[in-house]
């Protein structure tokens, strides 16, 4: 059973599609969407206060890592304060979507932090991604599921989760490719399963007007650590390792993938 957000959202989704996805037609949708979000704004004061507390916080933390270490932090702080301050407006934009899969309004909790936190550290991984860096996203990545099914999942995490991986991924993926930490084929895999998995989630959303088919990739999930490992080998400057783990993860997810589907088209 659909919520009335998702029954909102798949309204206007279908009236964007249905008119081609014309320039005119999204301004349509933002309009629609702004006032959508100012509603939920009004009706839900505690939950914008602390969407807006969270959102303080991030800024806070990148002025303070930039005073820690003034070298690059300093002259990475401007982009990652536009970056945060973009993540914070898409969270107010959304705070309809905090809530239970059936519709029963809650609060942001920790896995929201923990998704936020590796929304937060995407400027870093795209200058460079370093061991620390890989290690704060994976923890974050693995814990995060297991938080959101005993707390009980929302809308918002559901949806958001796979953005803040897809954005961190493609991050350390360009930060990688800028310092050579990966052989050609590692990275060129890698850039393959994830704009892959961003078309078919893009195609499901405004296309099928639907949810993206998780269980495709849940079998390639299982290698997840894997690619992850193959990054904080690479981060760490054992470049042979670090693409033999990132470069096969990748090709062995897409394997997976592809077998999925042509099982399930026989």
């Amino acid at each position: 059973m659909r919520s009335d957000g998702e029954l909102w959202t798949r309204e206007q989704l279908g009236g964007l599609r249905e008119q081609g996805f014309s320039p005119p037609a999204f301004a349509a949708f933002l309009r629609a969407s702004q006032r959508r979000a100012n509603e939920a704004r009004a009706q839900r004061r505690a939950l914008a206060q602390q969407a807006r507390q969270w959102t303080a916080l991030g800024a806070v933390s990148w002025l303070a890592l930039a005073a820690a270490r003034p070298g690059g932090a300093r002259a990475s702080v401007r982009p990652g304060l536009l970056w945060w301050a973009a993540c914070g407006l898409m969270l107010d934009w959304h705070l309809g979507m905090v809530e239970t899969l059936d519709g029963r309004p809650c609060r942001l909790g920790p896995p929201d932090a923990l998704t936020l936190a590796r929304a937060w550290l995407v400027p870093i991984a795209w200058e460079r991604p370093t061991p620390l860096t890989c290690v704060v996203a994976g923890v974050s990545d693995a814990v995060d599921g297991p938080l959101a099914r005993r707390r009980g999942p929302t809308r918002a995490g559901r949806d958001f989760d796979w953005i803040a991986d897809a954005c961190f991924a493609v991050a350390a993926l360009h930060g990688a490719a800028r310092h050579r930490l990966f052989q050609r084929w590692a990275l060129r895999a890698e850039a393959t399963w994830l704009s892959l998995g961003v078309a078919r989630a893009l195609h499901a959303y405004f296309i099928g007007l639907q949810q993206p088919d998780r269980s495709i990739s849940r079998s390639a999930r299982a290698l997840a650590p894997l690619r992850m490992l193959g990054l904080l080998a690479g981060a760490a400057g054992r470049r042979g390792e670090g693409s033999a783990f990132l470069g096969g993860g990748a090709l062995a997810s897409l394997a997976v993938s592809a077998h999925e589907l042509t099982r399930r088209a026989a």
